[in-house]
């Protein structure tokens, strides 16, 4: 049967490839004929090699199951990370990219060598000429002193083992040292099963504290550094840590090290904490008001002792119930107006990222002379024209076309009603009037904001805004049309976003051993592979992204005759 034509062949083939090789399948082995210079099958199927004494790991009742997210089945991925998981690492692919057998000697390069030992990894790339274009991977059972022995799934057979002489054009690019005994302790590394977590009330003046989570093995020593906009707390090395008011609003996280003797040292993130609130004040001394009490005389308050510690923001002075004077001095001048009545202050204390916390203060007589009625604790009715911010706003989500972002507006001194108005490069954005927003195309590559107004119910208003955030950034999808040809392949790609026109290069590959880097031009480029060799060939583009794309990928096939 022939391959399909036209678009449908493509859009096959293009679904099935890249679904196969993200999820790390080797797809069509041709390894060398196991007879071929120096390279021996001792046993063939789960039955044959159980039959000739040669383990096969119980994998004929595991390969149903998908193994570090490689593909389910009996390919040489599967069950590589299978027998690697048998002996104690966790289910979870050690890096983060393909999964493709060429890429595991590329991504962990910092463990490949070209020393055999017991239960490392024999890995051959793409390039290798007994390899496939999707590479091979295998587990190293012996190690003679003039050649292997591997045990192995290639796709879609049982399990083989294979004997493979040093000399032999089948012996292997590398091997890959993760989890074997003759591992050296200079590429032996340590690996995290459940990441950390955090404890602890989110506030400015409460402590954290990170537990370790779990690792295999388990490290000798952990060192701890609580971080901040992916940057260090100075001072902050402790698995304990007292969130300090420069901290309010903003979002912190533990990265602990491990080390262990004898492995290479390895690094984790805890979960991040949520955006700290502001901290609160007690008020442990209430101030007094000293000076003669009459009109033209200066009278002072102080005295006031907050934990912890704060300074004077503001002092709201009153005679009765009238507000005659706010200011920063501790200091007034009796006014005539006051005359016949009592003075009262409101001191405000104030620290960085906790929220505002009054005291009182009242005279014991009235200005003029006279005793003052009992002394309250507080002034009995909100003064006006005091709407303040108490706990400050923040916006939470990502800014990418489609997401959610809302907007916390914060607390307020009294009660409030709240509007919203989301704006685009300062620009009101028609019915974006609620605390959630997502955006748009037209949002694409422009900068958010967001405005918050409160109205206390004197009509007072005070007026925030959050921003402007990051561009709104959008996935793209690459088109590929890869054409059939004689001796050589034309590649046409276009990247495509919604609401952009994505900029940057492509790097274009051709079965692992051609490859090539071209700058998009409009959102599209195009190269012709020449002097290739008769054969079905995939072709693989990659897009690295842009300030405002993300990074994708796609794919098609050729023919060349």
């Amino acid at each position: 049967m022939g391959k399909p034509g036209g678009a449908l062949r493509r859009t096959l083939v293009t679904g099935a490839v890249l679904l196969l090789v993200g999820l790390g399948v080797q797809v069509i082995p041709k390894l060398a004929s196991p007879a071929h210079a120096g390279s021996i099958t001792l046993c063939s199927g789960f039955s044959d090699c159980r039959s000739k004494g040669y383990s096969t790991g119980g994998y004929e009742k595991a390969w149903g199951n998908m193994y570090w997210r490689m593909y389910a089945g009996r390919n040489c991925t599967n069950y590589v990370a299978y027998k690697l998981i048998k002996t104690g690492l966790p289910n979870a692919r050690p890096w983060s990219g393909e999964g493709n057998a060429t890429n595991w000697g590329v991504a962990l390069s910092r463990l490949t060598n070209r020393t055999p030992t017991v239960g490392s990894v024999a890995w051959w790339h793409s390039s290798h000429p007994s390899a496939s274009r999707f590479g091979h991977v295998a587990i190293v059972e012996r190690v003679g002193s003039d050649s292997i022995t591997i045990s192995e799934s290639n796709y879609g057979s049982d399990l083989s083992w294979r004997r493979i002489g040093k000399g032999s054009v089948n012996y292997p690019t590398g091997f890959i040292h993760i989890n074997d005994k003759g591992t050296p302790s200079s590429t032996k590394r340590l690996s995290v099963t459940k990441r950390p977590t955090v404890e602890g009330t989110a506030q400015v003046g409460k402590a954290v504290t990170v537990n370790t989570g779990s690792w295999s093995p388990n490290p000798n020593k952990i060192r701890y550094q609580w971080i901040v906009d992916k940057k260090p707390i100075p001072g902050a090395t402790n698995k304990t840590f007292r969130i300090p008011g420069s901290l309010a609003g903003k979002q912190i996280a533990a990265v602990l090290t491990g080390t262990r003797d004898g492995y290479a040292s390895a690094k984790t993130m805890s979960v991040i904490v949520p955006p700290i609130k502001q901290g609160t004040f007690k008020v442990l001394r209430q101030p007094t008001i000293s000076g003669t009490q009459k009109v033209g005389s200066t009278v002072s308050v102080g005295g006031a002792d907050y934990e912890p510690s704060a300074k004077i923001g503001e002092i709201r002075w009153y005679a009765d119930k009238t507000l005659i004077a706010r200011t920063k001095s501790r200091f007034l001048k009796v006014p005539a107006s006051a005359s016949g009545k009592r003075i009262g202050a409101l001191v405000v204390g104030v620290q960085t990222g906790y929220k505002p916390k009054h005291s009182y203060a009242f005279a014991t007589t009235l200005v003029g002379g006279g005793k003052a009625p009992q002394q309250p604790t507080e002034p009995t009715e909100p003064p006006s024209g005091t709407l303040a911010q108490t706990g400050a706003g923040f916006v939470k989500g990502g800014t990418r076309l489609g997401g959610l972002m809302q907007v916390d507006p914060g607390t307020f001194s009294e009660a409030v009603d709240i509007s919203y108005q989301w704006t685009r490069e300062g620009t009101p954005i028609s019915g974006a009037t609620t605390e959630k927003y997502r955006p748009t195309a037209s949002d694409v590559g422009h900068r958010l904001s967001v405005t918050v107004v409160a109205r206390s119910r004197s009509g007072e208003t005070l007026s925030k805004t959050y921003g402007p955030s990051g561009r709104v950034r959008v996935k793209p999808r690459v088109n590929v049309v890869a054409a059939d040809g004689s001796r050589q392949t034309k590649v046409d790609v276009r990247v495509t976003a919604s609401g952009y026109t994505p900029t940057g290069s492509v790097t274009i590959v051709t079965n692992g051993d051609r490859k090539v880097t071209q700058a998009l031009s409009g959102g599209s480029t195009s190269v012709t592979f020449v002097k290739l060799p008769p054969d079905e060939y995939v072709v693989k583009v990659y897009y690295r992204g842009d300030e405002v794309a993300y990074w994708a990928s796609g794919g098609d096939w050729a023919t060349v005759r």
